[in-house]
């Protein structure tokens, strides 16, 4: 790509607004088919989509929607799997994870090792449970990075505030500032959906008391979510102890 400090923001912005556009056009589409208590009572086991779609082209409907939301959940998936094959390559470059996942094909530059890693654990995941409760967890836990990826920024720019800058975040601090409310008030609101009834549940969970209807104001899956994301961090903890204390090793190997 020539010149990615301007084009790739631009098209970071124009995809947005492309893909914005795009939602609403369908929206719109579909209450103009549809009228509100018809799209409020569409079963569960169809969709919106190929409601309106029977509307135009009958049972043949059903199948072209099957089909498009494969299309689509492929692309996704697609770029997921590039992506978030390169977080364990980078890990072991940072001698955070295991070192042989550090390593390229040196025909396609490509992290086999961390593609075929990232494979068998979606493997495991994907036989673990129910697909609603993987993208609950999934959705959630990206959100959170998302808020502490745009928090950093106001990290790096205190600590290093002479740092070349080959991008400059437009509108900060006030734009990064709003993100990060929203981003805390998503959060808190599918973890606690219900503040009061919460409330009620901890005071009756400290008096030894489990509700009768179990946790209807606190999202136990998120908890479970997050219990999930913190094992993360005794994994970190080692492999940064274990790399100091390389690191001591070798400085006093060089000092001999």
């Amino acid at each position: 790509m020539k010149n990615p400090q301007r084009n790739l923001p631009r098209a970071f912005v124009l995809g947005m607004l492309v893909v914005g556009a795009l939602y609403i056009f369908v929206n719109l589409a579909y209450y103009y088919v549809l009228n509100p208590t018809e799209i409020a009572n569409v079963s569960t086991a169809s969709s919106v989509a190929t409601e309106v779609a029977s509307r135009f082209m009958g049972a043949a409907a059903i199948t072209l929607i099957a089909a498009a939301l494969m299309m689509s959940s492929f692309g996704a998936l697609h770029t997921s799997v590039l992506a978030s094959a390169r977080y364990p390559y980078a890990m072991s470059r940072d001698r955070l994870f295991f070192q042989s996942l550090a390593r390229l094909s040196p025909k396609t530059h490509v992290p086999i090792r961390a593609l075929i890693a990232q494979g068998v654990w979606s493997g495991v995941l994907a036989l673990s449970g129910s697909y609603d409760t993987l993208t609950d967890y999934a959705i959630f836990a990206l959100w959170i990075f998302y808020g502490l990826t745009t928090a950093s920024v106001f990290i790096f720019r205190r600590r290093m505030p002479d740092a070349e800058r080959p991008y400059r975040t437009p509108g900060y601090p006030v734009i990064p500032v709003i993100f990060l409310l929203v981003t805390a008030w998503l959060l808190f609101t599918t973890l606690i959906p219900d503040p009061r009834l919460a409330l009620n549940e901890l005071g009756a969970l400290f008096h030894f008391h489990l509700p009768e209807k179990g946790f209807q104001g606190i999202n136990v899956k998120q908890f479970v979510g997050l219990g999930l994301i913190a094992l993360g961090l005794p994994v970190y903890w080692y492999w940064s102890r274990h790399n100091l204390a390389a690191d001591r090793a070798a400085t006093a190997r060089d000092g001999e």
